[in-house]
């Protein structure tokens, strides 16, 4: 039988962490995170930055999260504090440049931010 989910070890324990993070402070988008990082790998979530720009526009004061991979292509024009599993080094490159914040998701949860300061994008 084919595993089903990540394979990788390190995704596989930020889920669990993630998981037992939302329960624990009833929180429903840390489980919302998890959830979408247990997709197969053809259902992995990537976006670009041009995506991201258009939602900072909107809501200056979120810290959006991608649950996966954030690509490079579009311009950052906004100051944004972005999370995710992976960047592209353009994309990082890109971020510093608009004064923004690059952190992985483990670092977010660190940092332990209010439910209504996140917007998950995908």
């Amino acid at each position: 039988m084919q595993p089903i989910g990540p394979t990788n070890e390190q995704t596989r324990r930020l889920i669990i962490s993630l998981e037992k993070f939302g329960k624990k402070n009833k929180q429903d988008v840390w489980l919302a995170i998890a959830e979408k990082l247990q997709k197969s790998r053809r259902q992995k979530v990537a976006v670009n930055l041009g995506k991201i720009d258009i939602f900072a526009k909107k809501h200056q004061d979120k810290i959006f999260v991608v649950p996966g991979k954030v690509l490079s292509d579009g311009l950052l024009t906004t100051k944004a504090k972005i999370a995710g599993m992976q960047f592209s080094k353009v994309a990082k490159e890109k971020i510093s440049a608009a004064k923004g914040q690059s952190m992985q998701l483990q670092e977010l949860m660190d940092a332990k931010p209010k439910a209504s300061e996140i917007m998950i994008v995908c």
